[in-house]
Formats: C-alpha cells, sequence, structure tokens
C-alpha cells in the first residue's frame, strides 16, 4: 500500500490529496502510486473543473486486479461532446472511468430518492483528490448530514408509480405466455423485475454503497427466505429449475403480486383500480 502525498503540483495548482474531515486530515490508503495520481490530474486538469474525487472499489479499500478507478470529476461545464461526459480510458495498465458532472447537478441529486440512494453512499465515502476552493468538501459534508426522511414521501410515491406502471409489463407477460412467444416474455419479464427491484430500493431508502452488491442489499432487507425473495430469484433465472422462459414468467407474475401486497398502504387512489385490475387478470389466468 502506498500513502498518497499530501500536495502535488499540477498546472500551477495544488492538489490535496487528503480528505478534510473535523479539521483533521484523514490519509488515503490506495494501491495507486503518487506518480499515477499525478498524472491522472495532469491529463484532466482544466479551468472548468472544481474537484476531483476517487470513489468505487478504490476508495473503499476493497480493489482488485480487476477493478477500474472511478473519478468523479465536478465541473463549472459540461464537455461539449456528450460522449465525453462519460468515458474510459487506459492509463498506467489501469482502467480508469472518468465522469463528469455539474456541481449543482450532485447536490440535485440529493433531494431526488431515486438519485440519493446512490448519491449519498457515493459522495461519504469518495476520497477527495482536488478541491480548489473547498466546495467539494462542502457537499461530501452535505451527503454526510444527509435524512433519508424528508425524501420518504417522495420514496413511497415512486414506489407506488413503479407498481401502477409495470401493470403493463404484466399485460405483455400474459400475453407471451398465452401465446407461448418466448421473447416477449423475456423482455416484460425483464423490465417488471428490474423496475420492481428499484422500487423496493428507493422506498426502503436502501444506500447502495457499491452496485456490486445491489442485489444483495435488495433481498437482505425483504428477506432472504420471504416469498418475495423466492420469486425474484426464480423470475430472475437465478435458480436452476427456472431456466425456462414460461416458469421466469410466471415468477415474475408472482412478484408483481407480492410487491403489490407490501406497497398496498402506499398505492393512492388514482392507481387503486390499474393495480387491481391487473391483479385479478394475473388471477383469473391462474397465475395465482
Amino acid at each position: 500500500m502506498l500513502f498518497i502525498q499530501a500536495k502535488t503540483k499540477c498546472a500551477s495548482t495544488t492538489f490535496l490529496t487528503f480528505a478534510r474531515h473535523s479539521a483533521q486530515r484523514e490519509e488515503i490508503i490506495m494501491t495507486l502510486s503518487d506518480s499515477f495520481i499525478q498524472s491522472l490530474l495532469e491529463r484532466i486538469d482544466s479551468p472548468d473543473i472544481i474537484g476531483v474525487g476517487i470513489v468505487g472499489s478504490y476508495a473503499r479499500g476493497q480493489e482488485s486486479k480487476y477493478s477500474d478507478v472511478d473519478l468523479d470529476i465536478y465541473v463549472s461545464k459540461l464537455p461539449e461532446n456528450k460522449y465525453d461526459r462519460y468515458t474510459l480510458r487506459y492509463l498506467d495498465e489501469k482502467l480508469v472511468s472518468l465522469k463528469y458532472t455539474l456541481l449543482a447537478d450532485e447536490r440535485s441529486a440529493l433531494t431526488n430518492p431515486r438519485r440519493a440512494i446512490w448519491a449519498v453512499p457515493g459522495l461519504r465515502g469518495m476520497k477527495i483528490l482536488l478541491d480548489k476552493d473547498g466546495t467539494m468538501s462542502n457537499l461530501q459534508k452535505t451527503a454526510q448530514d444527509f435524512n433519508w426522511s424528508t425524501l420518504q414521501p417522495a420514496a413511497d410515491e415512486f414506489a407506488a408509480e413503479e407498481v401502477m406502471g409495470c401493470a403493463e409489463e404484466v399485460h405483455k407477460i400474459l400475453n407471451g405466455l398465452a401465446r407461448g412467444h418466448e421473447s416477449t416474455v423475456l423482455y416484460a419479464t425483464w423490465g417488471l423485475v428490474k423496475n420492481l427491484l428499484e422500487a423496493v430500493a428507493v422506498q426502503k431508502g436502501l444506500m447502495i454503497i457499491s452496485e456490486n452488491r445491489y442485489f444483495d442489499l435488495i433481498q437482505d432487507s425483504v428477506g432472504r427466505d420471504s416469498k418475495w425473495t423466492r420469486a425474484f430469484r426464480a423470475a430472475w433465472g437465478l435458480d436452476t429449475n427456472t431456466s425456462q422462459y414460461q416458469s421466469r414468467g410466471t415468477a415474475a407474475l408472482t412478484l408483481y403480486c407480492l410487491t403489490a401486497a407490501i406497497f398496498d398502504d402506499l398505492i393512492p387512489e388514482k392507481h387503486r383500480e390499474v393495480v387491481n385490475k391487473t391483479l385479478q387478470l394475473i388471477k383469473e389466468a391462474s397465475y395465482l
């Protein structure tokens, strides 16, 4: 392990490579050399950059030989070419992910439950490499002080909307099963499961510290031995006896019913007819 030195000079800018917490300096310990960090900062520095932080596995100290180096680059103006706003590059045999973000947009993410479950843990664990005017430290402190309770009503509303919206996927699955059409069932199952997983993650305010833990955190929050988790695993094809599209589609319908039951108290009257008729349709098709 190497310690990144306290200061490096790059393009006439002083780069602080220590995160500040309560006026104390905390050393960043990562398997990245000083020269690698300095070369990286030299390559990306521009007048539009406000600050740079490392997130992901290197920030958590969980990197492996296959890990990429995730850089969040906060700017006052995004690159003109939209494809340059997120890109991948190799530097010294390491894959580097470069994501450019407007500071105002990141602050906005902390007010949106769908985005906050990702943004808050990311900012909390970020290792600051460059902070030109203290803005990065202030942003990180805002994430540290974040209180989920203020977003819970919006999270509840989002979950209810997702249950209602997935009624369309239920209809597609039922149609595909009735016609024996594999592609229809699989595509609708993919959409339904993906959306219901996000509904659960957002409604429960799960802090996704790593995308690698996304499925684990959701299953743990509902219960590993619950009917919901068993239905999810079957619909996603994680169990050996659910490789056929018919069994996956059926499991997705079950997952919809169980998710609707979990969020029953959150579903507003304006969505009640759609949800109830969808549940009735599943029952009439003998999938309940």
